[in-house]
């Protein structure tokens, strides 16, 4: 993205024009005491897909509805970020307020940052940490049974994504520390505070999730390496929560004991950027792999996703409107596509998205799980200013 400088333009003035021409550049005042950068996106979806409209299992067959949904989202992100400095020494922040197509107001990142150049940094607040399990060009990814890579949802699957520690959880709190040396990339981060909304469903495996509401703040670290000579990037680390007993079920089992462990390796150069990924997470009664590659070349973008999971044991006294999930092994298989119109009608930074997927999942103890597969396309207006 390009940026407008205006040195020595009052903040007042920078303001105003940033907000009043949104259809321009990013914009950026810099004065004596530092710089202040204005800008954002406009991301608007036209959506047509087949969800599980069911509310039970999807692992019971005649609990899978399909449900044709064709609706809009999107969302205006306001970029505004700063950085002031010694010769030594600097301080940054960010802030992206998201203003929903739906009404809702959002929030993407909120941070500030201190470091020394070349040297540490300390980063805190709301933010993404290191991503070991990119996507590549996910226009739209969609899996069977409502499967999410950041909130567990008793009885319908999981692909695991190395991503419950990464960040922008909820309430949460966060704080990073990172250090670049080389060719080399280190960070721990941290996410602390209440993790329940992990849990997207009242129970796990069938049995009640804090029923006596004595759940504990928890304290999820994650360190990531990363290597990176020239095209090449190879990255690897793990995330666990510190704090026993954190959220635990009507058993009493501590079902905030979740390890994962996640690895990239990446290659970009030239038109071609090709992402293959690994995780694999050891959590109570339950274990989940998943496999991910994918790859863009000149705006087209294809991937695939593989997720085995095993669930050990569920409540054997569960009623009908308890939500459960089967014991045994599952597989979720995913299929993903998009491509990307640069510059429509010659206009910088103004795109089109084409995005497509389509998933199935298969139990080895579920004879037939054909009404649980899940496909939609997308069309995407995206314009940064």
């Amino acid at each position: 993205m390009k940026h407008s400088t205006f040195t020595l333009l009052p903040l007042s003035a920078a303001l105003s024009l940033g907000m009043a021409l949104p259809a321009m550049a990013g914009i950026t005042y810099e004065g004596e005491r530092g710089s202040l950068t204005l800008g954002g996106d406009v991301e608007l979806d036209i959506n047509a897909q087949n969800t599980h409209a069911g509310e039970g299992p999807i692992f019971f067959e005649d609990d899978v509805d399909r449900g044709d949904e064709y609706n809009q989202t999107g969302r205006v992100l306001l970029d505004v970020s700063g950085e002031r400095g010694t010769q030594a020494h600097y301080a940054r922040f960010k802030a992206q307020p998201l203003l929903q197509t739906n009404g809702d107001l959002g929030l993407d990142d909120a941070w500030l940052a201190i470091g020394r150049h070349g040297g540490p940094e300390l980063k805190l607040g709301r933010f993404e940490a290191y991503d070991l399990f990119p996507l590549g060009q996910d226009v739209f990814v969609g899996f069977s049974g409502d499967t999410s890579d950041g909130l567990y949802r008793d009885g319908q699957g999981y692909l695991y994504q190395a991503k419950e520690g990464r960040g922008r959880g909820g309430d949460s709190g966060q704080v990073m520390l990172s250090q670049r040396s080389g060719d080399f990339y280190a960070e721990v981060a941290t996410l602390f505070g209440d993790r329940t909304d992990l849990f997207d469903t009242t129970t796990y495996h069938g049995y009640a999730i804090d029923p006596e509401g004595n759940a504990k703040n928890s304290f999820i670290v994650r360190p990531v390496l990363a290597w990176t000579p020239g095209p090449w990037t190879l990255a690897a680390g793990l995330e666990t929560n510190l704090i026993g007993d954190a959220v635990v079920d009507e058993r009493g089992a501590d079902i905030s004991d979740r390890t994962g462990y996640g690895t990239r390796l990446s290659y970009a150069q030239g038109d071609w950027i090709v992402n293959a990924n690994l995780a694999y997470l050891d959590a109570h009664e339950e274990d989940n792999l998943t496999l991910g590659l994918n790859a863009l070349w000149q705006g087209f973008g294809v991937g695939y996703l593989h997720a085995r999971n095993k669930i050990d044991d569920v409540n054997p006294e569960a009623n009908g409107d308890a939500i459960i999930t089967v014991p045994g092994r599952y597989t979720v298989d995913t299929f993903y596509t998009s491509y990307h119109f640069a510059d429509v009608l010659n206009i910088e930074d103004l795109g089109i998205y084409l995005g497509a997927y389509y998933s199935r999942i298969d139990h080895r103890e579920v004879a037939s799980l054909d009404n649980a597969d899940r496909y939609g396309a997308r069309l995407r207006f995206k314009y940064h200013f």
